[in-house]
């Protein structure tokens, strides 16, 4: 059975994780070093090159410390799954006896080794060396043979010998050319200790500084849900006024006129096309207030035609400016008797994108739900 444990403590996964996420953020600062700052900056004000280098530094390196602190838990529970399935894997797949295809005689057991190829498939290697006639035979879990890749001695040319010898902490593979005697020996640290002269006094610096706390983390989680999408519809928006100027003012300086208000103009104004006797007879509160209004034509000889088209002119040549709009079923006529119906809207957000529908009728959309055509 083989002696490699994939599987180890919980602190081993966090260390690697804060380890890949000190890394990452030296490789920002280092790329960014390297380049300096830009020409003419050494002409700028030194709080102006501090927040030059806030800009190009801290703010993605603060990124892509939260985005690490986001990713951290599920990547370590991923590690350590996939590091018990290996486990796992290994202890239900023991190697098997084996028998010499020329002599017949029971093999021994030289390698038993744990394989993972690129699709991540997982397969134990088997290899076996007959003592009496140095045949040697090596097969897949699934009983597949494996093909050996010969190894040849760099002097002669001919196929190395190879021995293994493991421990709990290593595996030896020694190599001898039985033709001209050249020797040579490979050796695989399962500790994946470090080499003498690579230990990284700084990491627990930079750990802290580069790694969230949980405290720092949650905050950042918090900021990227919430805060980061409202602060860049707020910049939309301002981008989007800042563009659509002009109809953004004529929004902010519609005149707001209550249903009183609205029903003094209306019969003040109305009165002097001859239309008289305004009667508002419904109301009806939605999003905005709708209501239904019938007044009589008392200019005698006018026809329907032109009682109606003439309310229409009267009615949106005297709400121009306002939060009143004539609704799109427009005015319906019975013997001198007109009928129709308004939309009040107290939302200045509306007001501004219906404005600007009317100049971009394809790329707006209104605060709330569609846009009523007027």
């Amino acid at each position: 059975m083989s002696g490699v444990c994939y599987l180890k403590k919980q602190q081993h996964y966090e260390d690697l994780y804060d380890k890949h996420t000190v890394e990452n953020c030296r490789s920002w600062i280092r790329v960014c070093t390297a380049n300096g700052m830009p020409k003419g900056a050494e002409k700028l004000s030194e709080a102006e090159q501090r927040r030059f280098c806030n800009t190009i530094i801290e703010l993605p390196l603060f990124f892509r410390k939260g985005d690490r602190y986001l990713k951290r838990k599920e990547t370590i529970e991923k590690w350590m799954e996939d590091d018990k399935k290996r486990d796992d894997f290994i202890a239900s797949h023991p190697a098997p006896t084996a028998y010499c295809p020329k002599c017949n005689q029971k093999m021994k057991l030289m390698v038993d080794e744990f394989d993972e190829d690129i699709d991540n498939n997982l397969r134990m290697i088997f290899m076996y060396r007959c003592e009496p006639c140095k045949e040697k035979k090596a097969f897949y879990n699934d009983g597949a043979p494996y093909v050996f890749k010969n190894d040849f001695c760099p002097k002669c040319h001919k196929e190395w010998e190879k021995k293994y010898i493991k421990s709990k902490t290593r595996v030896i593979t020694k190599y001898s050319c039985l033709n001209c005697g050249n020797k040579d020996e490979f050796v695989l640290d399962l500790n994946d200790k470090p080499e003498k002269g690579t230990i990284d006094s700084d990491f627990e610096k930079d750990r802290a500084l580069f790694c969230l706390s949980e405290k720092e983390g949650e905050d950042y989680r918090r900021y990227k849900a919430y805060d980061l999408p409202q602060m860049k519809k707020l910049a939309e928006e301002m981008e989007d006024r800042e563009k659509h100027k002009e109809i953004y003012e004529q929004a902010k300086n519609t005149k707001n006129l209550t249903i009183a208000e609205l029903s003094d103009l209306l019969a003040e104004k109305l009165s002097a096309d001859d239309f008289r006797s305004l009667v508002i007879t419904n109301t009806e509160v939605t999003r905005d207030l709708i209501i239904t209004f019938t007044v009589q034509d008392t200019k005698s000889g006018r026809d329907e035609g032109h009682s109606r088209s003439d309310l229409k002119k009267s009615l949106t040549k005297m709400l121009d400016g306002t939060n009143w709009k004539v609704m799109s079923d427009g005015v319906s006529y019975k013997l001198g008797l007109l009928s129709g119906r308004l939309r009040g809207i107290d939302d200045k957000e509306v007001i501004y994108s219906e404005l600007k529908e009317e100049l971009e009728p394809d790329q707006v959309t209104t605060k709330g739900g569609d846009i009523v055509n007027l």
